[in-house]
């Protein structure tokens, strides 16, 4: 009987030690896969995301407009060309990966020509707010409103925009994503400018550019 007692009482401490042994390492590896620890989607995508993107730009339409300089020359050519560069950021609106677009830009014109045989350009900074939503992981559209400051001409025509007055204009895109962080974006733009005593002058274009997004 003393026998059995003192071979139980060296199998339990044994037994003891071993569960203890497998409960601790079960510790971590439980907690290395628990489902709070790992990033979802939905939280990834939920942060403010830096945006930027080029775009070259091409007249909508018959947008060319004579606009008389103050020296007396006048240049003619088209508002809604060439170029544009953009900077700002996305802000997440809801889980569904619908995010607002908030960026300043520099939109400048083609190269005009002027009567007296110069040269001019076109440039205005266009403040855009625009809603971008995912369709499916690669592809997203967008839409939402531009208004341009700092209307104006170059070289001799320096003061003629001061008889332009921007205008809302209306944005229209589309953007396929070809790496995680770059999407191939194109645009319709909407857009007019209200000319002191004359008719409202058509500035409206089509783009496409590289959007890159972090």
């Amino acid at each position: 009987m003393t026998r059995l007692l003192a071979r139980s009482g060296l199998r339990r401490p044994a037994s003891l030690l071993a569960l203890a042994a497998a409960f601790t390492a079960a510790v971590p590896a439980l907690a290395a896969t628990s489902p709070a620890d790992e990033a979802t989607p939905e939280a990834a995508s939920a942060r403010i995301r830096p945006v930027a993107g080029v775009l070259v730009t091409s007249t909508a339409g018959k947008s060319n407009g004579i606009f008389k300089n103050p020296d007396g020359s006048t240049v003619t050519g088209s508002l809604g060309g060439r170029y544009e560069a953009f900077a700002g950021a996305e802000f997440p609106v809801d889980p569904n990966g619908l995010a607002l677009r908030l960026t300043a830009g520099l939109h400048v014109s083609a190269t005009m020509t002027t009567s007296n045989g110069g040269s001019e350009r076109f440039t205005r900074i266009p403040l855009e707010a625009t809603l971008w939503y995912p369709l499916n992981d690669k592809l997203r559209i967008g839409g939402g409103a531009r208004y341009s400051l700092r209307a104006r001409f170059s070289g001799a025509g320096g003061k003629t925009s001061d008889h332009l007055s921007p205008m809302p204009s209306l944005v229209l895109g589309v953007g396929y994503q070809l790496l995680p962080h770059l999407l191939l974006e194109g645009r319709y733009v909407y857009e007019r400018f209200e000319q002191y005593g004359g008719a409202d002058v058509e500035a409206s274009h089509w783009g496409l550019g590289l959007t890159a997004i972090y």
